[in-house]
């Protein structure tokens, strides 16, 4: 190469360097500042979800009875991305003497029109449940969801709670559930292997107990309870499950169906504080 073209060559090569390095620079600066921003609405949310699911008083039965207690975390912090929409949400349980008793998720949704926020409730009492929340947002659910039912086939409980929490865990994964949306595509919902929430509970006559969810994507859509109860002296396995989603959904142990909700109607839970299901828009 002659020196003019070396030359010619140099200044190139200083010329893109020094054109370019600030375009970099930019690039990367943008990204980490969009970054910072993201974290820090993502901090300001969770830090309003805590408190406004702290603004609920829940008790069971009546104004008068057992003060729930919620747990000071989410169970869950979750996103569900869908046509056209965002959605994030975090997941809060109360419970009445350990055991559980009360989920809220609270979420935004992003959609064309803005941001919008909703408070979604399911009861997973024994009982009804009377709740005094802001601007009227008093779930009050005169009837319960759940009902608890022998886990067929499964062994007796093991002794220690490590033990135990394997069983959990192996009984869970026995149970599939898949969901049917409002256009009638059905497909499976995925279970998360370790339970959202640990517990036992002597008023209801739960030594050890796990709340597993199945998820879409990390959405919980239904809730599995899995308990240690006595009949008799003798401990043994019991299973309940509560929808979080207003669509239909099917469970089945060992392939065998043993659990289907049907799809609510828009006007069948949206707004209904009367109902152990219910989903409040709030702005």
């Amino acid at each position: 190469m002659g020196r003019t073209a070396a030359a010619v060559f140099a200044l190139s090569l200083v010329l893109a360097l020094v054109g370019f390095s600030p375009c970099v620079g930019q690039t990367v600066g943008s990204r980490e500042n969009e970054i910072e921003a993201q974290t820090e609405t993502a901090k300001r949310f969770q830090e309003h979800a805590r408190s406004e699911a702290a603004a609920y008083d829940i008790r069971t039965e009546s104004a008068s009875g057992r003060k729930l207690l919620l747990r000071p975390e989410p169970i869950l912090r979750w996103t569900n991305p869908v046509p056209e929409k965002q959605m994030h949400g975090e997941v809060f349980l109360w419970t009445d003497d350990g055991r559980p008793a009360a989920v809220l998720c609270l979420f935004e949704m992003t959609e064309t029109g803005g941001v919008h926020e909703y408070h979604e409730f399911s009861s997973l009492a024994a009982g009804g449940l009377v709740t005094t929340g802001a601007a009227n947002r008093n779930w009050s659910p005169t009837t319960a969801q759940l009902k608890m039912s022998p886990v067929l086939g499964a062994p007796p409980p093991a002794p220690a709670p490590r033990q135990r929490l394997i069983q959990m865990r192996e009984l869970a994964a026995r149970f599939t559930c898949e969901k049917t949306t409002r256009l009638g595509d059905t497909h499976a919902l995925r279970l998360l292997s370790q339970p959202v929430a640990r517990y036992e509970s002597p008023t209801h006559e739960v030594s050890d107990g796990a709340l597993f969810a199945f998820v879409e994507a990390t959405d919980p859509e239904v809730f599995l309870l899995l308990e240690v109860r006595s009949t008799g002296g003798a401990a043994h396995w019991n299973y309940g499950l509560a929808r979080m989603a207003s669509v239909r959904m099917q469970v089945s142990l060992d392939d065998k169906p043993v659990w289907e909700i049907d799809m609510l109607p828009y006007d069948g839970y949206r707004n209904r504080t009367d109902l152990p299901y219910a989903l409040l828009f709030v702005r």
